[in-house]
């Protein structure tokens, strides 16, 4: 297990993979809710 190897290299691409993510999940929100509202 090299957790800390995995760790530290989550924690380097996080700033570069967190807003493609929030992206991702306000798009699908969006969607949801328009489909909703119909």
């Amino acid at each position: 297990m090299k957790l800390g190897r995995v760790l530290k290299t989550a924690l380097k691409w996080a700033p570069v993979i967190y807003p493609i993510v929030r992206k991702v999940m306000a798009k699908k929100k969006r969607a949801s809710t328009t489909i909703q509202k119909r």
